[in-house]
């Protein structure tokens, strides 16, 4: 009787060591995938990249930021655009030769999205720079067709223009609709529209932001993306975000999507949104 319970034990204590096993292989096999993060920026607050599976999109808004940005490794992926704030902190030289660095850039193939590009009307002095807003959109919507690479879109109060350009995105390969703070009957029709696209969500949906949620909810997994925005995006008593609170962001959908499959199978789906962007086989080395 003795020897069977002892049995009964070491079985257990087996089939335990076998669960955690395969749990530890599944999460080693998870690539946490930052849709939008600003690496130079990051860099600038002596924020590290995360030491876990990880690969971001980051986004470069000046041509000392590039400059940073284009020493990252390969788990970073680039992205350089004309940002809508620009219109207020920038002289129309300085965006136009932001304007002419962008175009450099994709003629080398140095890009794999332009961004962000778009419109903030968030403030009176960002509206009152409307029209030259506007013509910073229509130089990286213009070369974004050309080049036939994807744009990476910041919307601010202002997502009457994206129903307005739905017919010239829908041209594009992809469009991510970065931090998107519209309703998901907004998101719904743009994507009815025939826009190929994704809408990336970050700690917005921590801080109780009803719209982020129920996108969060609602949308199918192909559309949803997420990110941090780091080292933006900071919950109440942070100083700054750091690009490993992906994990946090990943944690928060699954919970909010009501955890309708196992954590490492969201994930895992998630990991396909990186073949958007990139070719795998020149970077699974890497990552």
């Amino acid at each position: 009787m003795f020897c069977v319970i002892i049995n009964a034990r070491i079985a257990t204590l087996l089939l335990f060591s076998v669960i955690i096993k395969i749990m530890l292989e599944k999460n080693e096999n998870i690539l946490y995938f930052d849709a939008h993060f600003h690496y130079a920026v990051c860099k600038d607050n002596d924020l590290m990249m995360p030491d876990f599976k990880w690969a971001g999109l980051s986004c470069a808004h000046s041509i000392s930021e590039w400059n940073i940005q284009s020493q990252a490794s390969q788990k970073v992926f680039q992205a350089f655009g004309l940002h809508p704030q620009s219109s207020v902190e920038f002289d129309e030289i300085q965006i136009a030769q932001n304007a002419d660095f962008l175009e450099s850039l994709l003629e080398n193939n140095k890009l794999d999205a332009i961004g962000e590009a778009g419109f903030d009307y968030f403030t009176s002095e960002y509206k009152n720079a409307a029209a030259l807003q506007e013509k910073m959109w229509n130089i990286q919507l213009a070369l974004a067709k050309q080049y036939k690479i994807p744009l990476v879109v910041h919307c601010r109060k202002a997502n009457e223009k994206l129903f307005e350009y739905a017919s010239e995105l829908k041209k594009l390969p992809f469009v991510l609709f970065h931090s998107f703070m519209g309703s998901d009957v907004e998101a719904f029709s743009l994507v009815k529209r025939g826009i190929n696209c994704g809408f990336s969500f970050g700690k917005q949906m921590l801080n109780n932001n009803k719209k982020v949620i129920l996108c969060v909810k609602e949308l199918p997994l192909e559309n949803l993306f997420m990110e941090t925005d780091a080292p933006f995006q900071t919950l109440k008593g942070e100083i700054l975000t750091k690009p490993s609170d992906i994990k946090k962001v990943y944690n928060a959908a699954w919970e909010l999507r009501g955890k309708k499959e196992d954590f490492f199978e969201f994930a895992y789906k998630m990991k396909n949104h990186y073949n958007l962007f990139y070719d795998i086989n020149k970077r699974i080395q890497s990552v």
